[in-house]
């Protein structure tokens, strides 16, 4: 066993832990698109006010350094049993999680376990896996991995590959996930 997963902490089944405590989403407007085993995201609002029929909800993971595990955070308790909940908890972790190797992170894996892990075993470096969810509640082990999260655009004729768009706010900006220019009123696309 590795260093990293000893700091680990999987609870299997429902321990009650974090019965109240949902995973951190971001809700969106879009459309998904899967071929070839491999799934994107056309962002057509990356922050609405209403939750419409294009409503999804993504959520980014962190990354255990060395077995590459993924958690979902739920919220962060620092040294002094602060906490720290909701999309701030992905700037906090940028400005002091270097500071606070001790402070804990409680979440659930892909499989929805809850889990919990101290700031030092997480790869602080690493751009966040996207899981993208149909529903707000839906369970965890419902999310799907995003591969590529496209951009509209009405001049491009032909998908175009995109740099990281700085106007995003992070974690949606960090996303480890390709980032291509579609026209938004394509109906299919292929990572191929």
């Amino acid at each position: 066993m590795t260093a990293a997963f000893n700091l680990l902490l999987s609870v299997p089944g429902n321990s009650g832990k974090l019965e109240a405590v949902k995973t951190i989403r971001q809700h969106v407007h879009g459309k998904l698109f899967s071929a070839n085993g491999r799934t994107a995201f056309l962002l057509l609002n990356p922050s609405p006010e209403a939750k419409t029929a294009a409503s999804h909800y993504l959520c980014f993971a962190l990354v255990v350094a060395g077995p590459e595990d993924h958690i979902l955070p739920a919220l962060i308790k620092d040294d002094w049993g602060n906490e720290r909940r909701g999309r701030d908890v992905y700037a906090w972790l940028e400005d002091e999680g270097y500071r606070f190797p001790r402070s804990e992170i409680f979440g659930f894996n892909v499989d929805g376990v809850e889990t919990q892990c101290f700031i030092r075993a997480i790869d602080m470096v690493a751009h966040f896996p996207c899981y993208v969810y149909r529903v707000p509640h839906a369970p965890v082990a419902e999310g799907i991995l995003l591969d590529a999260i496209l951009l509209p655009d009405e001049s491009v004729t032909q998908p175009q590959k995109a740099q990281r768009p700085l106007s995003l706010s992070r974690p949606l900006r960090h996303a480890a996930v390709a980032w291509w220019y579609v026209h938004p009123a394509m109906t299919t696309f292929d990572m191929a």
